[in-house]
């Protein structure tokens, strides 16, 4: 079974493409050389399969490449073998959202925009299983709700590696004050809000009601920002039945530059934990 491509897959893939075709060799002579088949070569190609480095250096060679190429393709053949954490989402996931899922994975800055609700990077289980079971109708059967929680707490791993991505959140001070789930669950989510505020790859700003009206108000969104500045940002719209990534670059800049106008109007994140702690407060006062 062909395993699955990752960004530095690819990176390594799409070089060594470039160089086999610039030496006018077929797939099916770079197979012969290293004993595999050429569809295995375009699996290498393609960041299906990591090849192993033996092989890229007898390819290399084949190639034609220059010292500073082979560095580069070998430098390129370490990033590959970066591994991340597996997360298992239910069958009937949508390839949007698998997409995401990897691109979380990959990715050096996570931006996120939240209107209404905690994002999901930041939910506790409670809080998620709060928001499933007011929106049933709209997202999947009660059967189905423990794999969703357990994709989405399984996603938030990443925030606690070693390569820890940077998360910059924006959340309108609605997210803080609405009880989802009855006081205790909000109370949790609240002082996990607080802690991870206080992560140094963690930055949360709460966007409050004094601001007015600020961007579309119209959903949820992330910008994702990968390792590689040749890498284009990523955008994913999140809507009521999915989400769905943003093609067209215009609006791919736009959005971007509405999340830095936001984050202006916005609480700076001291201020912003002072909001979290006041409600928490608030709840606790309320036992």
């Amino acid at each position: 079974m062909p395993g699955t491509p990752t960004r530095w897959k690819k990176r390594l893939g799409a070089y060594l493409e470039h160089l086999r075709t610039r030496a006018g060799r077929s797939t099916a002579e770079a197979g012969k050389l290293i004993g595999v088949a050429g569809p295995t070569i375009s699996r290498y190609e393609t960041g299906h399969v990591r090849p192993k480095r033996t092989s890229v250096e007898q390819l290399l060679k084949f190639y034609g490449a220059t010292d500073d190429e082979a560095a580069e393709a070998l430098a390129l053949w370490d990033d590959a073998g970066t591994t991340t954490t597996r997360v298992r989402l239910p069958v009937d996931a949508s390839n949007d959202l698998r997409s995401l899922v990897r691109a979380e994975r990959e990715a050096e800055l996570i931006r996120t925009l939240a209107p209404s609700i905690v994002p999901g990077l930041l939910q506790t289980e409670g809080y998620i299983r709060a928001l499933n079971a007011a929106a049933h109708l709209f997202l999947h059967p009660a059967a189905k709700v423990d794999g969703y929680v357990t994709a989405r707490l399984a996603r938030q791993k990443i925030l606690m590696s070693p390569a820890a991505p940077r998360l910059h959140v924006l959340m309108d001070e609605a997210a803080v004050r609405r009880v989802v789930g009855g006081p205790d669950v909000m109370r949790e989510q609240l002082g996990h809000l607080l802690a991870m505020g206080a992560r140094s790859n963690i930055t949360i700003q709460v966007i409050p009601y004094a601001a007015g009206a600020y961007g579309t108000m119209s959903g949820p969104c992330l910008i994702i920002n990968y390792p590689d500045p040749q890498d284009p940002p990523g955008v994913y719209l999140e809507y009521m039945a999915g989400g769905r990534w943003v093609e067209n670059q215009v609006d791919l800049s736009r959005i971007i530059s509405m999340f830095a106008e936001i984050s202006a109007a916005a609480l700076p994140s001291g201020a912003s934990a002072d909001l979290i702690l006041d409600q928490l407060k608030q709840l606790e006062g309320h036992r």
